[in-house]
């Protein structure tokens, strides 16, 4: 006896293979199975939010007791690399217990100028950068002038003039 298999079982007709890609192309279902055979499809890739995290760490800051500090104008933060990190009318939170600073704002990255930088450092910021800047003027000079080193020592001479 001989089977007969009903149609479309076996066989694919080039209108089912059209009306397949058009579901695919109008759901956009390929790529989204993050599994196997038989696992679900996943919609949307979900994201975490910004603002859960700037409420936890709202949180976090709240629970060490840190208090604002109203009528800071500019915050200024200079970087290994010689750059100048600047937040202009930043929210300043400070916890001096738990020796935290929070600075929150947005950053603007800026090159270091001498002229303005030097008038507004003060002489302990002054010995901290003092590396940084030493190098950024030998990038703009070329090269370091040294004191001369002394040929010849100080207590011979002083003593053949005594004698």
């Amino acid at each position: 006896m001989e089977t007969v298999n009903p149609v479309g079982v076996d066989t694919v007709t080039p209108e089912m293979l059209a009306a397949r890609e058009k579901l695919r192309s109008r759901l956009g279902v390929s790529g989204t199975q993050t599994g196997g055979k038989g696992t679900a499809r996943r919609k949307l890739k979900k994201t975490t939010k910004i603002v859960g995290d700037d409420k936890r760490l709202q949180f976090a800051l709240r629970s060490i007791g840190a208090a604002n500090i109203p009528g800071i104008e500019e915050v200024q933060m200079l970087k290994e690399d010689g750059s100048l990190l600047t937040f202009s009318n930043p929210k300043i939170q400070t916890s001096p217990n738990a020796n935290t600073y929070v600075v929150t704002g947005v950053p603007e990255e800026k090159e270091i100028s001498f002229p303005d930088i030097l008038q507004q450092l003060s002489a302990a910021g002054f010995d901290i950068t003092k590396a940084g800047v030493e190098q950024k003027v030998v990038e703009e000079v070329g090269e370091v002038q040294t004191v001369p080193k002394l040929i010849e020592i100080y207590d011979e001479d002083t003593k053949e003039e005594t004698t």
